[in-house]
């Protein structure tokens, strides 16, 4: 389902149920990331609190009346979650970690009870990695055919191709009601009707759907549907899976303990019937509670939900299509308020650093769908997801600071030159080699990835030919190679990646150790190096740990140098 798009500007009436805006002790942020995981409601946090402060018990276990409460609000919110979804009954409804758990839940029940050699598992080629692995795995296993139903050069299903592979030697056909990656509105009512036509079941990833879009599984007729409570306004650790009832008493119990078990001896076990046979041990008690009341918040706001948030999604549309280096990908017509896009010439990598300077929190990457950035050819995004809270003040200040990046990242040579050549002319001391000088010298953030632009045109890159795995760094944001060799003595280093400031954070760390003894690469500190520099301040989490990964294939090479000249 898809509302029109609509062309004026949304005013945000939903913004207030939500504390992370309200909250004065935080910089200003921008939240562009909705799809990794939602802001939280008010209601959410102050039903977790209460739990943990006023009414700390168990569940289905304890005879007091303050057990008796809790079991009932527990069971309660397996009811609005039924409602929430349409399904026939709560006893349809299995709590789960997380919609990662409901499909390996699901996959190893089949895997156990109805999958056969020779058996076909359909999935689509945008498929988020949790509903691809399992069904991977599953297959190699069991002997089965793991098929790949088709998109075109944007990312959108191929349809008529992908009917024509739903065959009767199909056991099991599991797409995205939504993909993850590229917001893009699966056509799974075709799909699942033309599955239902063969016998095979369905099972449909509906975490990026139930939001943003309204979900009856019984009108879909899917066999299940699952999904997870954090990307819903909900807390994280709680997920759903819905079956058809009839199925799942056919499954096996997933796991095996407390709880899901009707009568114990030593000689034999026999279980509960769903849902209870599906969840073994305490569970996640404020989990569901928190799940329960994200799920009645969607319903009651959801026609203010999906006008506001078409609304908002129109308007980024608007933003992106008038800068001309960026290119959209998805379906942009059939989609939630979700947008990748990337800028020709730009690394992606370099822009998320450039647009979490200013505040704007957007995600970066293959998006945990690395099967799909192979397919469209590219080696990730930038992902743009908007939520109920969003507004358009957002979208303004993300479209002023995307300019202001692309521009910074596509300066000629000749502007960052003139920067890097503004300080005072004495600025360069003896302590420290140029590159290195010229950063700790910057005065801003912005003049320092300036520097460090610049400073990747010095480095020494790396040709194709040795761009193979033995040269890769793992552990980077972006793809990294690097080549160690000994020339009389001395070190000499060669470097490549996609993205302008990761080559200069090679040059910075090759200046320093280019024409050292492996002795004296073994001494370098990469944490005093860059406090040295203050350079550390400007690095993500992440960045650290990949020039630290860097550093470490350098030093480990020297050992090994240093091993074969005792």
């Amino acid at each position: 389902m898809l509302i029109k798009l609509m062309s004026s500007k949304s005013s945000n009436t939903l913004r207030q149920y939500f504390p992370f805006f309200s909250n004065s002790r935080l910089e200003r942020c921008v939240y562009l990331d909705s799809a990794a995981t939602s802001q939280k409601l008010q209601t959410v946090v102050d039903i977790t609190q209460q739990y943990y402060q006023e009414r700390t018990v168990n569940v289905h276990r304890s005879s007091h009346h303050l057990a008796a409460n809790v079991t009932e609000q527990f069971e309660q919110s397996r009811k609005h979650i039924q409602h929430f979804i349409g399904a026939k009954s709560h006893k349809e409804i299995i709590w789960t970690k997380g919609a990662t758990e409901s499909i390996n839940l699901v996959a190893s029940g089949l895997a156990k009870s109805v999958f056969k050699a020779g058996d076909s598992i359909l999935i689509s080629a945008m498929e988020h990695h949790a509903n691809i692995v399992p069904w991977q795995q599953i297959a190699q296993t069991l002997n089965l055919q793991l098929q790949v139903m088709p998109i075109d050069i944007n990312g959108v299903l191929k349809l008529e191709e992908s009917l024509q592979m739903i065959t009767f030697s199909t056991a099991l056909v599991a797409i995205g009601h939504v993909s993850n990656a590229l917001g893009n509105i699966n056509p799974i009512e075709t799909i699942i009707a033309k599955a239902k036509e063969v016998g095979a079941l369905t099972l449909i990833d509906g975490t990026q759907a139930v939001s943003h879009l309204t979900v009856n599984v019984q009108q879909l007729d899917c066999d299940f549907y699952v999904f997870s409570g954090h990307k819903m306004f909900g807390p994280t650790g709680i997920g759903v899976l819905y079956g058809k009832y009839d199925l799942l008493e056919q499954l096996p119990p997933y796991q095996l303990g407390g709880e899901m078990i009707k009568q114990v001896s030593f000689a034999h076990t026999t279980f509960q019937a769903p849902p209870l046979k599906f969840e073994a041990g305490t569970p996640n008690i404020v989990g569901v509670l928190g799940i329960g009341v994200a799920s009645e918040f969607i319903q009651q706001h959801r026609n203010e939900l999906l006008v506001l948030e078409n609304n908002l999604y129109k308007q980024l549309l608007d933003t992106l299509s008038v800068i001309p280096q960026v290119r959209l990908w998805g379906d942009i017509v059939n989609s939630i308020c979700v947008q990748s896009f990337t800028v020709q010439g730009v690394s992606h990598y370099d822009l998320a650093v450039l647009l979490d300077k200013r505040n704007i929190a957007v995600r970066v990457g293959h998006h945990c769908a690395m099967p799909l950035m192979q397919t469209l050819g590219i080696d990730g995004t930038i992902r743009v997801s908007l939520a109920a809270y969003n507004n358009s003040a957002d979208i303004n200040s993300f479209g002023q600071a995307l300019t202001e990046c692309i521009n910074l990242l596509t300066e000629s040579a000749t502007q960052i030159k003139t920067v890097a050549t503004s300080f005072d002319s004495n600025q360069i001391k003896r302590s420290l080699t140029p590159i290195a000088e010229l950063i700790k010298q910057a005065k801003s953030w912005d003049q320092t990835y300036r520097q460090l632009m610049l400073a990747g045109k010095s480095l020494v890159r790396l040709k194709d030919q040795y761009k193979t795995e033995t040269s890769a760094v793992h552990g980077c944001e972006s793809q990294v190679w690097i080549r160690c060799f000994i020339n009389e003595g001395s070190i000499v280093l060669e470097g490549d990646s996609p993205s302008k400031i990761v080559r200069g954070l090679l040059a910075v760390v090759f200046e320093a150790l280019s024409g050292k003894t492996a002795h004296q690469v073994l001494m370098f500190n990469l944490a005093d190096y860059l406090k040295t520099l203050h350079l550390g301040k400007h690095l993500s989490q992440s960045r650290g740990n990949g020039l630290s990964a860097v550093v470490d294939k350098i030093i480990e090479y020297c050992q090994l140098q240093s091993t074969n000249s005792i």
